[in-house]
């Protein structure tokens, strides 16, 4: 669609629904199982993919996204740990992997194979296809973490009509391209503040992170109802470059949909965009709003006449990691 995409980002994008089905549909290789509590392990996409999980389901049982190198210490053999790399090679994954071992934990990993794969052998591991940015594969390892909770039965069949709301909703959305456009072009140039209410914590930070990879572009999330009690104070001092976006949930509650109002009061006479998902359900709302922000992004890398694909900043930190490989 752009020049620049020299690497067809685009083509990416468009195939985020098929993605989304196909990883669904796969088999984790898991039974049913019992455990008190589950642990997601993963960094950057791998990691969105587990926040976003956790809250769409809000299960009821303890339910951790551990960005990092170490396990919660609670971690234990009543523990389902899902281990999620994209690449098999995330250090803090292969190191949260050996700590899951060393607990007894239930095990599964999820990723397009690498050294985390060697790690697991024998216990279930869910393999992507290869060759794709980590953030890309957002689709296959959001759904593949999907489907090893259901087969270990710990989603509700209840919760299927979601699934197949939001599989069928997702290829409409990317026929409004161009509204992306339009509203890419208010935020070129600017930085971008998002606030999202309370179910909307993870969409919001997906579309900060792919402002970052995507774009280029700094970007900052914030959520309420905690940003008003601190946040909106600072408002005021706040640069005129700053493009503000509200993502608007039809499940607000009345407290926190009176808080939005305030704050659109606090916003007047400056860039601020409303954003809303589709469909009647929680996943298909999440889902179409994280499809579409990640279709600005790409917007906005074009208008800025950037390669939305490559990380130098990423790349060069992992190869001054490299020097000093981390000990497993």
């Amino acid at each position: 669609m752009y020049e620049c995409d020299r690497s067809n980002m685009w083509k990416l994008l468009e195939d985020f629904p098929k993605m989304c089905r196909q990883a669904f549909f796969a088999s984790s290789g898991l039974s049913p199982i019992k455990v008190s509590n589950v642990v997601v392990a993963g960094m950057g996409g791998s990691a969105i993919a587990g926040d976003v999980v956790k809250e769409w389901l809000n299960p009821p049982f303890p339910f951790e996204v551990c960005r990092g190198y170490h396990l919660p210490r609670w971690v234990s053999k009543d523990t389902l740990v899902i281990l999620i790399s994209y690449s098999g090679e995330t250090e803090e994954t292969l190191s949260c992997a050996k700590e899951a071992k060393m607990a007894g934990a239930k095990m599964v990993g999820v990723g397009s194979g690498g050294t985390l794969s060697r790690m697991l052998e024998g216990h279930p591991f869910v393999r992507v296809p290869t060759g794709l940015p980590p953030r890309a594969a957002f689709p296959y390892l959001f759904f593949s973490t999907v489907r090893v909770l259901k087969d270990a039965g710990l989603i509700s069949a209840e919760l299927d009509e979601e699934i197949s709301e939001a599989l069928e909703l997702l290829p409409l959305v990317k026929e409004r391209a161009e509204r992306a456009r339009e509203l890419s072009s208010k935020m070129l140039d600017k930085i971008v503040f998002i606030y999202a209410p309370p179910g909307l914590f993870s969409v919001a930070f997906r579309f900060k992170t792919q402002l970052n990879e995507n774009s280029k572009m700094p970007a900052k999330v914030d959520y309420l109802p905690e940003l008003c009690h601190n946040e909106i104070v600072g408002i005021r001092s706040t640069p005129s470059n700053v493009c503000f976006v509200l993502l608007r949930s039809r499940w607000e509650e009345e407290r926190i949909s009176i808080r939005m109002d305030f704050l659109k009061s606090l916003l007047e006479g400056r860039e601020v965009i409303e954003l809303r998902g589709e469909g009647k359900g929680r996943l298909a709302e999440m889902l179409s709003l994280i499809y579409f922000g990640d279709i600005i992004s790409y917007h906005l890398a074009g208008m800025r006449g950037i390669d939305p694909t490559p990380v130098e900043e990423i790349a060069r930190l992992k190869k001054v990691l490299s020097a000093k490989p981390f000990p497993l």
